[in-house]
């Protein structure tokens, strides 16, 4: 990821709105490239949760991105 994408990833991240889980779970997936059990385990948190919370940022990030 460049530096301009990862600056725009953020950005629009934070207009989201979402909480600081999602946002580091959204950064373990798409900046570390990571899968779903991988974060899980690496924040003690059930996969559904990690589904959960990816699903609710989607929402998020899809109104911004609708704009």
């Amino acid at each position: 990821m460049t530096e301009s994408s990862r600056r725009s990833f953020y950005a629009v991240l934070q207009e989201a709105k979402i909480t600081p889980r999602q946002m580091k779970i959204c950064e373990m997936k798409f900046v570390d490239g990571k899968m779903n059990y991988q974060i899980a385990m690496e924040l003690n948190i059930s996969t559904k949760t990690v589904d959960r919370e990816i699903s609710t940022a989607y929402k998020a990030i899809n109104r911004v991105l609708s704009k």
